[in-house]
């Protein structure tokens, strides 16, 4: 179930249009209803004079409220239009930092493969010959500027990517340290399966975004499906054939996730 927050400042403005605006169209035509009998030979001026006379204080009230209301809409427009704007500046970066991260996820990609073949012998004291990418700072500043500027779906699946990466980084760190001689912590195999499907969920999220940030796409929200993440291995260069259960393992976690979604 998601949690229901407080409401954005968008949506009170929402809902004071709509409970606002129906009551001062219904003054509007209360208040020049004796006008029209007047004219249209109906009523008379007197009975229209006292009838505005009569209602000075609502009447100050009702445009007071209503030239709020107008201010409120017109701020707000601006606000959207200029982080509109904003975030055009701003996403004009991401296919960059998309490329980076693509790259970083390649040279991950030969580290967990050897993981793999020496975990699956059980001889973890051998260490890893393929060394540990660095992670360029560049495309933090990118991401923030997206996130603070981007749709609630856009911000929340660029959110997503940065948490996930800063994880992946520190285990892929960790599970190089991990073998050798000296090391105290031993990796099993099944443990590397988890940290392949893991890289692959960060492609697979990168090319399910990168049409959108070149604006060449409207952005697609959708949950990722078995294809995206074949798509992500294939990308990496990791035949899914070589690793026992990877497919299935897959496959199980793709459905867990949006069987969670779905709550």
């Amino acid at each position: 179930m998601k949690h229901i927050g407080i409401a954005a400042p968008d949506t009170w403005v929402s809902v004071l249009n709509w409970v606002g605006i129906p009551p001062v169209v219904l003054y509007f035509v209360c208040m020049f209803y004796p006008l029209y009998s007047f004219m249209v030979g109906d009523g008379d001026w007197v009975y229209v004079q006292d009838v505005w006379y009569r209602w000075q204080s609502l009447n100050v009230g009702v445009l007071a409220f209503t030239s709020s209301v107008i201010a409120l809409n017109i701020s707000i427009y601006n606000t959207n239009k200029q982080r509109e704007r904003n975030f055009v500046a701003a996403r004009a970066f991401l296919p960059e930092a998309f490329s980076e991260l693509t790259t970083y996820f390649k040279l991950c990609a030969p580290i967990l493969k050897e993981a793999w073949q020496i975990a699956s012998k059980k001889s973890t004291e051998i260490p890893l010959q393929a060394q540990v990418p660095d992670l360029l700072a560049s495309y933090k500043e990118i991401f923030r500027q997206c996130i603070n500027f981007a749709e609630p779906d856009v911000g929340e699946r660029l959110a997503y990517i940065l948490c996930r990466l800063q994880v992946h980084n520190s285990l892929i760190k960790e599970l190089s340290a991990s073998f050798g001689k000296d090391s105290t912590i031993k990796e099993n195999a099944q443990n590397i399966i988890t940290y392949l499907y893991s890289l692959a969920e960060l492609q697979a999220l990168v090319n399910k975004t990168f049409d959108y940030a070149r604006g060449l796409e409207e952005f697609d929200s959708s949950n990722l499906v078995w294809e995206d993440y074949r798509n992500a291995y294939a990308n990496l260069d990791i035949s899914t054939t070589d690793f026992d259960d990877l497919v299935g393992f897959t496959q199980r976690a793709i459905k867990r996730y949006n069987s969670h979604k779905n709550i």
